[in-house]
C-alpha cells in the first residue's frame, strides 16, 4: 500500500479521486505524474466535506477544496506550535537581512549566532511593541552580559555601562548592534569593559579618602 509522500516528487500532480477503488487505499489510479488520492483515508476530518451531499464542491469545487485546504495548513501550524510571535521574528529576521535597519546593522547582524540572533529577535520585536514608550536597550544588554551595571552621568548625559565581559571583537560588534537597534536615538553611551568604576555623587559608590586606586 503506498502513501501521499511515498514517492514524493515536485512535478508530481495529484488530485482528488471521489470515486477511490478502495476506502482503504490512499494512492489510486496512477497515469505517470498524475496520481490521484483518497483522502478520506487519514485527512477525513478535513476533506470529508468535499463529498457530503450538501457540499457546494460540484458547483465551485476549486473553492471547496481552498477551503478545506487552508483549515489544514491551519491546523499544521498550530500542531508545530506556531504562533504571532514566530511569524513577527521570522519578519523582522527577513527585515534585517535585507538591510531595512541599515547596511551596517545587517553585517553586525550576520556575525551573530543563532542563539544570539533569536535572543536580539525578540528584544527587537518587545522594542517596536513598546513604541517608544518603554526603553528595552538595558534589558537586553542585562540579558546578553549578565551582571552588566549602567549609571547615568548628568554632566555629560550619557549613559555609562560596566561590562563584565572582555573587549573581544565579537563583544564590541554584539554592543554596537544593540545600540543601533535598541537604545534611544537622543541618548549616548559609552562603555567599560571588565572594568570596575566608582562614583561619586548622588548615586556614589565611592567616597573621598574612602577608597584607593591601583
Amino acid at each position: 500500500m503506498n502513501y501521499l509522500w511515498q514517492n514524493y516528487a515536485e512535478d508530481n500532480e495529484f488530485y482528488l479521486d471521489t470515486k477511490p477503488l478502495s476506502p482503504y487505499l490512499e494512492i489510486g489510479s496512477v497515469d505517470g505524474k498524475r496520481i490521484g488520492i483518497n483522502p478520506l483515508l487519514r485527512f477525513h476530518d478535513i476533506f470529508s466535506p468535499l463529498f457530503e451531499s450538501d457540499c457546494d464542491a460540484d458547483e465551485n469545487p476549486r473553492g471547496a477544496f481552498e477551503n478545506c485546504l487552508l483549515h489544514y495548513l491551519a491546523k499544521l501550524d498550530r500542531k508545530s506550535g506556531l504562533h504571532a510571535v514566530s511569524f513577527a521574528e521570522h519578519a523582522l529576521d527577513a527585515e534585517l537581512r535585507a538591510e531595512h535597519y541599515g547596511k551596517r546593522a545587517a553585517e553586525l547582524y550576520s556575525t551573530l549566532s543563532d542563539a544570539e540572533q533569536r535572543l536580539l529577535l525578540i528584544f527587537l520585536q518587545r522594542h517596536e511593541a513598546a513604541e517608544g514608550l518603554r526603553s528595552i536597550f538595558f534589558d537586553a544588554v542585562e540579558q546578553f552580559f549578565p551582571s552588566t551595571e549602567s549609571f547615568y552621568h548628568e554632566f555629560e548625559e550619557k549613559f555609562l555601562l560596566c561590562i563584565p565581559a572582555p573587549e573581544t571583537e565579537h563583544n564590541c560588534r554584539l554592543m554596537e548592534l544593540l545600540m543601533r537597534l535598541l537604545l534611544d536615538m537622543d541618548a549616548t553611551a559609552e562603555i567599560f569593559w571588565n572594568s570596575r568604576f566608582g562614583l561619586i555623587g548622588v548615586r556614589e559608590t565611592m567616597r573621598l579618602d574612602e577608597f584607593v586606586i591601583y
